[in-house]
């Protein structure tokens, strides 16, 4: 689960499980393309699940894709106020890195 302060008035922080989270631009982020695959899933699963147009689930996950240390993954959370719902997708570390971000295999 997670809180959206700014939702409540209490201000724009967003945590995680009682985490505190950091928000990242997509910019500075890889995807693989397994990643890829997986989020746009994740919209489908949720958008029938619901019973909304992917599109909208899209437009919710706009800017709104985090870090919550020490997890390793990133999350997309994000409202969806026509359902009066929190969701989320996550994404394993083995399916991103940062841009710039040396690994083993740079190294080699």
């Amino acid at each position: 689960m997670f809180i959206d302060e700014k939702m409540c008035g209490c201000g724009g922080d967003v945590k995680l499980n009682d985490r505190m989270t950091s928000r990242i631009s997509l910019m500075d982020v890889y995807f693989t393309q397994e990643a890829m695959i997986r989020i746009g899933l994740g919209i489908k699963k949720l958008a029938i699940t619901h019973g909304l147009p992917e599109g909208i689930i899209k437009q919710h996950m706009k800017g709104n894709l985090f870090n919550a240390p020490p997890s390793k993954h990133l999350y997309f959370l994000f409202h969806v106020p026509e359902l009066e719902a929190d969701m989320h997708i996550t994404i394993p570390p083995c399916h991103w890195k940062y841009i710039g971000e040396k690994t083993e295999d740079n190294d080699k």
